[in-house]
């Protein structure tokens, strides 16, 4: 009997583990590419994506775009907050 209810608390335990995690991973908190990839486009000049890159450690994604002069020009969108980098 005793080890029928330590398995039913284990499978217990694991089910609501599992639940808190879904629900946690329902809230975006970061910036996706598809995102990054937005704010490159909503600039004036731009004409064509070329690149787009993602630096794990420095948590920044790099996108490449040509401009309606030909230009090539390199945007720094951080992943945490979104925001353009200078």
């Amino acid at each position: 009997m005793k080890k029928i209810s330590y398995i039913v608390l284990a499978l217990i335990a694991i089910f609501v583990n599992s639940t808190a995690y879904a629900a946690e991973a329902r809230i975006p908190t970061t910036t996706s590419i598809t995102q990054a990839m937005q704010s490159a486009r909503s600039k004036e000049n731009f004409a064509d994506l070329k690149n787009v890159k993602f630096d794990v450690e420095k948590k920044v994604y790099i996108v490449s775009y040509l401009t309606k002069s030909g230009d090539l020009e390199t945007l720094k969108i951080s992943k945490l907050s979104g925001e353009e980098i200078k």
